[in-house]
């Protein structure tokens, strides 16, 4: 039988997301990885941990059992992997001979941080002696994996992985939801809010649940959960950390009532999703730096210094988390005032304008003409509605509640 190696195969520069990878990574990457010729009629299974591609051959993806998509790796669908946490396909067969590419996720991971770390570190400009020393220090920390990574709240890690199983129903949610007194009592609190609430009073989880549904019960339950993660201990740090949660709350409220009224089509629970973590990778910066409070000689060195970071290791957090890289997107154009995506409207969209109308409600607004964005323009934020109101004067009694309810311990 011939020994096939990854060189062989004209894709291998083009597999996704392995093409973001330097050309000896990359290398180093394939010599660590396995490469199988398979019979037809061969399962192949879900594998968590396993990034599998097909080099060669056609295949039928399943779900439950049932074929959801076919290709061959004449297609563009061939440069993706096979199995994708966010899609519901949990096997695969082979209707040809067929060869296939298994790749480690977590070394690939690992090497893509470090990429991304030294390429912060060539771009690092500007820094005084004492905000580069810092900025090394941290850069040391995120390439030797002792920053400390946010550990996801148990029961929202549970919530968001059993309803993304289509063999899950209401009352396995409620279970989950109930093994935590206070996320159970923050989501009849939001059950019964003027966001959500209907007449009658909602006092317990199974009703809150049914009321909001699953899909919101599956963000909020995350959302509600992230308070805890902005925590600190020296007096200097906390105060910057609390800063940052009501800065990322306030966006969040905005974003949540930009996308009940602006963009409809778009889910209001995932873009108060989005405005919330949008920051979240500065918390482990930001906690080793609390861990290690001689690195910091006062608070004015933080803000350029751990910057350039916050990407990298945001990236490490959704990855570890297993969320949509979506979200790494948001991170990477947060403060891309003038993105332009075209004519739809994206979450990405929806968080750069709410940061955008925060920042103009706190007079700090970055930018000369704010109707000129096209963010704005897309989400018609600044035209007058037929009461002859301006989009924050109309939500400002929808974001006070939302605010309030992510604060509410």
């Amino acid at each position: 039988m011939m020994t096939h190696t990854v060189e062989n195969f004209a894709q291998k520069n083009k597999l996704k997301p392995l093409n973001e990878l330097g050309s000896n990574d990359l290398t180093y990457l394939y010599s660590k990885s396995e490469i199988q010729q398979l019979d037809p009629r061969t399962l192949i299974t879900l594998e968590h941990g396993r990034l599998v591609y097909l080099l060669e051959g056609e295949v039928s993806l399943l779900s439950g059992g049932f074929v959801t998509e076919k290709f061959t790796h004449l297609e563009q669908r061939s440069l993706l992997p096979l199995f994708n946490e966010s899609l519901d396909e949990d096997s695969a067969i082979l209707t040809s001979h067929g060869i296939i590419l298994q790749v480690d996720q977590s070394l690939f991971e690992g090497l893509y941080s470090q990429a991304q770390a030294s390429s912060v570190e060539m771009e690092e400009v500007s820094l005084s002696e004492s905000e580069n020393d810092l900025f090394q220090s941290l850069l040391n920390a995120f390439m030797q994996k002792k920053l400390d990574l946010p550990s996801l709240p148990e029961a929202a890690l549970k919530v968001r992985q059993a309803i993304n199983s289509p063999d899950v129903g209401s009352t396995e949610i409620i279970q989950i939801v109930q093994s935590d007194p206070v996320l159970s009592a923050r989501l009849v609190r939001v059950a019964n809010s003027p966001l959500y609430g209907t007449w009658r009073e909602i006092k317990t989880v199974r009703d809150a649940v049914r009321r909001l549904g699953l899909e919101t019960t599956k963000n909020l339950s995350f959302s509600l959960s992230v308070k805890q993660l902005f925590s600190a201990k020296t007096s200097v740090i906390k105060s910057f950390i609390q800063n940052l949660y009501n800065e990322s709350t306030s966006i969040a409220a905005i974003a949540f009532v930009i996308t009940q009224t602006q963009a409809e089509d778009l889910d209001p629970e995932q873009a108060l999703l989005s405005g919330l973590i949008q920051n979240l990778g500065l918390i482990p910066i930001l906690k080793y730096i609390d861990m290690h409070p001689s690195m910091m000689q006062s608070a004015e060195l933080l803000g350029k210094s751990i910057e350039n970071l916050q990407l990298p290791v945001s990236t490490m957090i959704f990855n570890e988390w297993n969320f949509d890289p979506e979200f790494i997107d948001i991170v990477e154009h947060a403060k891309n005032w003038t993105r332009n995506s075209g004519d739809t409207v994206d979450y990405c969209d929806v968080v750069i304008a709410a940061r955008l109308l925060y920042l103009q409600e706190k007079d700090e607004l970055p930018v000369d003409n704010l109707q000129k964005l096209p963010v704005i323009q897309k989400l018609r934020l600044t035209e007058f509605d037929d009461d002859g109101q301006f989009f924050m004067d109309k939500a400002d009694e929808q974001i006070q509640e939302m605010n309030k309810l992510l604060h509410t311990v």
